[in-house]
């Protein structure tokens, strides 16, 4: 019998976390009775713990010792965690009122002293600075306050992220993570393996599982070799190529999140020196876009594990504005129709050509490496090639070389995988486009939006009614994709784990870092 793939089918809850509903055929051992399973051990791809910012089990992966006040649901909304409420008390402070009786996993209660020992302890400078955080201030023992420097009505939206887990005072959170989630700290060791084990005193349902020891192998092959010598029981980080090969293995099953958190684009130069000005022109930008065939490479390259976008942001998060951005379809005859107008002729071997020079372009691979980027930007490099534009590509894999490529003006189009990690929607956007924003303010704002989408972010970020931030939102993302075309949608992915064995309850999140493990066992 033919192993059923299975599918992730969600059922939307406020206050519960989600169980999954799968459908799994005959696995491994046939129809023989399956031993009691009371530890995981799974395989991961590279350790990005980081103890430099007390991560440890925070994000690769986040092992569930850790909470935050809110979490982030799968619609990318915001549901309680452990603040049961909050509200907007005015002078850019937010106000949150925290659940009782919850314990750290060395018995210390949780009180409002841990809420400021988190926030004003070690976090990304990234962290701190989506916040503009000024202060957080105890209100009393169950109350907090958190304090913006400027207007910003997105601090429940943000604080969804791990990375804001609430850590226990008194402890030393790069060497032993202490925090009130359903799996506690065991022992790390860097590059090797994490191993957390079922807290017995949590404060909502219990862990189904006893143990889970996560194992860093960053090779895919070995990784995926593990899962079938069964030296490890389930996987995630897996190439999109791989998936089709480990759905036709009979022995091995596969859970799918639904789509909108992980995404590849182009992040489009618009403002640069000189020596790379070609993408100044918006009629060769557009080219660009209508020049992929995004269906082809979901299609053919990840074996449809994926779905063609347009917005960039998980389409939720617009609302009712989802229409106000159009996106890209593949058109090659408006690719070749915009190269003319904008005087591209073409030449003797195909590639266009103007006042003697060629239509030549970089395209750098690079974020978060070019290994995980593969084998995309050589489709995308015959695809562009198609109606005249030769793309260089530049594979980068170091961060600092990077950003110093930005700075100094080098690169055309910016191949990018990341995730949407908490249910700000102006959080890309600021990050990225905004002038203000991070590669704004560090890198000469290579991909910028304009001086009209900066006023919309800025506005989004300030308003308090969250329909009023779609529509905003979606206004800004309308002139960013359809006008400037400083930013071209490739695909919204999926997370997909293997494993050796049917389990219940793994339900990956569409953001892969706010998957929970506390509802999983074997089935």
């Amino acid at each position: 019998m033919a192993r059923k793939k299975t599918w992730l089918v969600l059922l939307t809850a406020t206050l519960s976390l989600l169980v999954a509903l799968s459908n799994a055929g005959c696995g491994k051992g046939g129809g023989a009775e399956q031993p009691k399973v009371t530890e995981l051990v799974v395989g991961m791809g590279e350790d990005a713990n980081s103890p430099d910012f007390a991560e440890i089990g925070v994000l690769s992966p986040n092992a569930n010792i850790y909470e935050s006040l809110v979490r982030l649901t799968p619609e990318f909304t915001v549901a309680p965690m452990l603040a049961e409420s909050w509200e907007y008390v005015g002078d850019n402070t937010w106000r949150f009122h925290l659940r009782k009786g919850v314990k750290f996993h060395n018995g210390d209660e949780l009180t409002s002293e841990a809420v400021k020992f988190t926030y004003d302890g070690k976090m990304r400078p990234s962290g701190k600075s989506l916040l503009h955080l000024k202060e957080v201030k105890v209100v009393d023992e169950y109350t907090i306050d958190i304090v913006t420097e400027e207007p910003n009505m997105v601090v429940p939206e943000i604080i969804t992220h791990p990375l804001y887990g609430i850590r226990c005072p008194g402890t030393d959170p790069g060497v032993s993570p202490v925090g009130t989630g359903p799996f506690r700290f065991v022992s790390y060791e860097k590059e090797k393996e994490l191993v957390v084990e079922k807290n017995p005193d949590y404060w909502g349902e219990p862990a189904r599982l006893e143990k889970l020891v996560f194992k860093y192998i960053p090779d895919a092959n070995t990784r995926l070799m593990a899962l079938q010598a069964g030296e490890v029981d389930v996987i995630k980080d897996i190439p999109r190529e791989m998936i089709a090969d480990i759905e036709s293995d009979e022995s091995l099953y596969t859970y799918a999140s639904q789509p909108g958190g992980p995404y590849v684009v182009f992040e489009v130069r618009t403002e640069g020196p000189v020596a790379r000005e070609i993408m100044a022109d918006v009629r060769l930008r557009k080219a660009v876009a209508v020049a992929i065939d995004k269906s082809e490479i979901v299609e053919k390259v990840w074996s449809n594990n994926a779905v063609v976008d347009y917005t960039w942001l998980p389409e939720g998060m617009f609302g009712a504005y989802r229409d106000l951005i159009q996106g890209y379809d593949y058109d090659p005859d408006e690719a070749a129709k915009l190269l003319e107008e904008a005087g591209w002729k073409e030449g003797a071997d195909g590639i266009r050509e103007k006042a003697g020079k060629r239509l030549e372009i970089t395209l750098v691979s690079g974020y978060p490496t070019a290994a995980v980027l593969k084998p995309i930007p050589e489709v995308i490099q015959q695809q562009l090639k198609a109606v005249g534009i030769d793309a260089k590509i530049v594979e980068v894999s170091d961060e600092g070389v990077y950003e110093e490529m930005l700075k100094q003006g080098e690169g055309d189009l910016w191949l990018t995988r990341g995730t949407q990690n908490n249910a700000d929607p102006t959080f890309g956007p600021q990050l990225l486009h905004h002038s203000k924003g991070y590669y704004g303010e560090f890198c000469g704002n290579p991909w910028w939006g304009g001086e009209e989408f900066d006023a919309l972010v800025d506005k989004a970020r300030a308003t308090e009614d969250p329909d009023e931030r779609a529509e905003l939102v979606a206004e800004a993302m309308h002139i960013l994709i359809d006008e400037h075309a400083a930013l071209i949608p490739i695909a919204s992915l999926f997370n997909v784990y293997a494993a050796r064995l049917p389990l219940e309850g793994l339900v990956p999140h569409p953001s892969d870092v706010s998957t929970r493990w506390e509802n999983t066992k074997a089935k």
